[in-house]
């Protein structure tokens, strides 16, 4: 983790920037720590070692070259509540012997493109209790809020990355399809469930979901 975090630092050029690598240290040390006090033990070795190459110089570890990525994204992490979500994304790939290094580098470019309010919905939607939103899709809704647009918009790019579909296996094929209590994570969005925990971020950061689609 030193190792790593000294590289980035020479690309630090604000406060701001070191403040968010920083954070994004802390909070990923701190809860391999934890896990590692309880008696949880790491992945795979070879997670962690070197690569050696005939011919050619050593490539660092998968997982120098994973928390060098998660530290770069938490420093163009502008939605400063995502640096959170980012360290436990690396503190949690650092025990999940499933999930091998290139799928754990394409979901940490997901978590990237996603917005953190997006991130928050992914978190809700692997925790939802369903009667606390509509049954029914907007079709007839009639108009609506430009806040509801807006996260039916923020849902519905999800859907297109395969991130969240319906339970019933129904097509949604826009915004007005979009049955809130159907909802559900799938593939790469109960890896981003799991990875990144957005379901344990504060509840006032779930409130504008449930304002949106009740």
């Amino acid at each position: 983790m030193k190792a790593a975090v000294g590289k980035v630092a020479a690309r630090l050029t604000t406060q701001s920037e070191q403040e968010r690598v920083g954070s994004c240290l802390l909070i990923a040390y701190d809860l391999i720590a934890q896990r590692l006090s309880g008696g949880e033990p790491l992945r795979e070795p070879s997670f962690f070692k070197r690569r050696e190459r005939k011919a050619q110089q050593d490539l660092r570890s998968e997982a120098e070259e994973l928390l060098e990525g998660t530290f770069l994204a938490a420093r163009d992490a502008y939605e400063e509540r995502k640096v959170e979500l980012l360290g436990r994304f690396y503190a949690n790939a650092a025990f999940a012997d499933g999930v091998d290094a290139s799928h754990l580098n394409h979901i940490l470019s997901l978590a990237k493109l996603l917005t953190y309010r997006q991130l928050v919905i992914i978190g809700i939607l692997g925790t939802l209790d369903r009667s606390t939103v509509r049954s029914s899709d907007f079709r007839e809704a009639g108009s609506l809020p430009s806040a509801t647009i807006g996260v039916l918009f923020e849902t519905y790019q999800m859907v297109g990355l395969d991130l969240i579909s319906s339970t019933d296996s129904g097509y949604i094929l826009g915004v007005a399809d979009i049955n809130p209590g159907l909802l559900k994570i799938q593939g790469n969005g109960a890896h981003l469930f799991n990875l990144l925990r957005p379901d344990l971020v504060p509840d006032e950061d779930k409130t504008f979901f449930f304002e949106a689609m009740k």
